[in-house]
């Protein structure tokens, strides 16, 4: 009878404990339109509509074209609907170049904060510290290289 009962709840414990595991995060294509599969871990080139830029208009059209699909809007109300669509899309246009100028300026900025953090660097390094220093800084190049060229692996 004893044995019967420590072995319920070792049982009972191993079921719990996997239970408890943490489940794996949901992949990208889960939910989503499956991509297109990669060749030697690169992701694909696009196809030359999804490279190009829409402007504004080409956007609030294709907005606008999909709300009439769905919500079968009247002629009125289409005419409304790509007017809206079309002033936020020229508003986001506006923010995100502003958005990646300022990303820009930002950068460079860093840059030579860098480049000149590394000259004051240099004159207190002995030679073979400063080689140690360029071998640490071009494997970090080469890491943060890797990380990016890689496959997406989160949902955003």
């Amino acid at each position: 009878m004893k044995r019967l009962m420590v072995t319920a709840a070792l049982v009972a414990s191993l079921i719990t404990v996997g239970y408890s595991q943490d489940k794996p995060e949901r992949t990208r294509t889960e939910g989503h339109r499956p991509e297109r599969p990669h060749v030697d871990g690169q992701r694909p080139e696009r196809t030359r509509l999804e490279r190009q830029e829409r402007t504004p208009e080409q956007r609030a059209q294709m907005a606008t074209d999909a709300l009439e699909k769905k919500l079968s809007l009247t002629a009125d109300q289409k005419a409304k609907v790509y007017a809206l669509n079309l002033e936020r899309a020229e508003k986001m246009e506006k923010a995100m170049k502003s958005e990646r100028e300022f990303r820009k300026a930002q950068m460079e900025k860093q840059r030579s904060l860098m480049a000149e953090s590394d000259k004051k660097l240099a004159k207190i390094l002995t030679e073979e510290q400063q080689k140690s220093y360029d071998e640490m800084k071009k494997q970090s190049r080469e890491r943060m290289k890797s990380r990016h060229s890689g496959p997406r692996s989160r949902v955003k």
